[in-house]
């Protein structure tokens, strides 16, 4: 009885041998088969139509969007020559206006100069023709200039006064807002008036001296400095 289920053990194990090689042998390249051999004739030939027509239309996309982009770039460049044929035009014709608004401010200043030297300069003021330069002779300046180079200290302060009136004068002339010297040079714009600084601090002098009087000490030199305060404003405007 034990050799009959050995024998039976062995043929069973021989079996289960035989049947796992045939399970995992791997089939030989002559017994593997193509993809395309289990498609027939009409499923390929759908399959090629199928790509043809991708490829297709992507042709006409691309095709699409290179003549839309290819027209704009090529607008680009008239849309620049346009914009700058037109600048080009604007700025000549605004080249004519600012240089007819240059010459009518020349007149306008030559004109204002002129009231500015008739109301300035008192009557009898001449002009001297001297071989180098044209100078204004205005007798106003040369007694301001007589009294600073006296050696009466009271007119060296009457030199300081005489020399604001003719800054008030010129003040007046250029018909500035305010009622007192003071007031019209805080209405003066610093582009208009280049010493205004020098102009404040000889009044601010003056006016020292008009309220303090002989009690004001003053010396020749700091007299002569102030009076050059003067000077350069008037020189600007040129009414000395």
């Amino acid at each position: 009885m034990y050799d009959k289920v050995e024998t039976n053990n062995f043929y069973w194990q021989k079996f289960s041998r035989v049947n796992m090689s045939a399970e995992f042998k791997k089939p030989s390249s002559s017994e593997s088969t193509s993809f395309f051999s289990g498609l027939g004739a009409f499923e390929i030939f759908i399959g090629g139509v199928i790509v043809f027509g991708l490829i297709v239309e992507a042709i006409n996309h691309a095709s699409y969007f290179y003549n839309k982009w290819s027209v704009f770039f090529k607008a680009v460049p008239y849309f620049l020559i346009n914009a700058f044929a037109n600048y080009a035009v604007f700025a000549f014709f605004l080249s004519i206006v600012l240089f007819i608004l240059l010459i009518v401010y020349i007149i306008r200043e030559q004109e204002i100069r002129k009231k500015l030297m008739s109301r300035v300069l008192p009557k009898g003021g001449e002009v001297e023709s001297k071989p180098e330069d044209s100078v204004i002779e205005n007798p106003k300046w040369k007694l301001v200039e007589d009294h600073i180079n006296s050696d009466d200290p009271n007119k060296w302060k009457l030199a300081i006064i005489e020399a604001d009136i003719i800054l008030s004068e010129l003040l007046d002339s250029l018909h500035l807002p305010g009622e007192g010297v003071g007031e019209k040079l805080k209405s003066v714009e610093q582009s208009d008036f280049n010493h205004i600084e020098e102009a404040w601090e000889a009044h601010k002098i003056r006016n020292a001296i008009a309220h303090q009087g002989s009690d004001f000490l003053l010396t020749q030199r700091e007299a002569k400095r102030v009076v050059r305060l003067y000077k350069s404003v008037f020189e600007e405007f040129e009414i000395i």
